[in-house]
């Protein structure tokens, strides 16, 4: 699994250290189910260690939270509200397996392209209510010249670029469940739960239905 894992991020474009591991969800009514691995490949169980990282406590907008419960191959995430909803998952900082420096990872998901606002430090706002159009924001500003991998539901995969304004436009000629990809680097120094970095990876990605 691991050499078709390697070939498939160098077919869209994606260097090893980043997406190894994505962070997504997929929503079922007011339950919002939390997962950890690769979209097209794999799901962290509990009886792993990578799992326990996740909290699934930081959610967008925030007065949608209620609970969280862990399960085998994810957490549960309920909430109060419709609409889209994001998560956050900021990791410890540490030395990469294939870098010589120290990197924190920030992962962060959303859910749906129902509502053209942001959720997120780093997003993908929908240009109206399921659009194919988006807006890549970083800090509330416009992200100009960015890749989006987006992936479909037959593993079928291309890379889009944002334009000057931050805007791409997606493909998505199946019906079924998308997730894309967007990934920026930091590279700020800085300190985290004691520990110096000298870069910060952000991890997005946005999950779709096409019906």
């Amino acid at each position: 699994m691991k050499k078709s894992l390697l070939a498939f991020m160098a077919i869209i474009g994606l260097s090893a250290p980043l997406a190894a591991h994505q962070l997504w969800l997929e929503r079922e009514g007011s339950v919002l189910h939390e997962y950890f691995g690769h979209w097209l490949s794999f799901k962290e169980k509990a009886d792993g260690k990578r799992l326990d990282a996740i909290k699934g406590v930081e959610l967008s907008p925030k007065d949608a939270y209620l609970k969280t419960v862990r399960g085998e191959d994810g957490i549960a995430i309920f909430v109060n509200k419709v609409g889209d909803m994001g998560v956050t998952e900021v990791m410890t900082p540490r030395k990469g397996k294939f870098v010589d420096f120290t990197v924190r990872t920030i992962f962060l998901a959303r859910e749906g392209r129902s509502e053209s606002k942001t959720l997120l430090a780093l997003d993908m706002v929908p240009e109206s209510p399921n659009s194919n159009t988006f807006t890549l924001m970083l800090d509330g500003k416009a992200l100009p010249k960015a890749k989006v991998a987006l992936m479909a539901p037959n593993t079928w995969s291309k890379n889009f670029m944002s334009d000057e304004a931050g805007k791409v436009t997606l493909q998505t000629p199946w019906l079924g469940n998308y997730v894309a990809q967007l990934d920026y680097t930091d590279k700020t120094k800085g300190e985290a739960e004691g520990i110096a970095y000298d870069q910060t990876n952000y991890v997005m990605t946005l999950h779709f239905s096409v019906k």
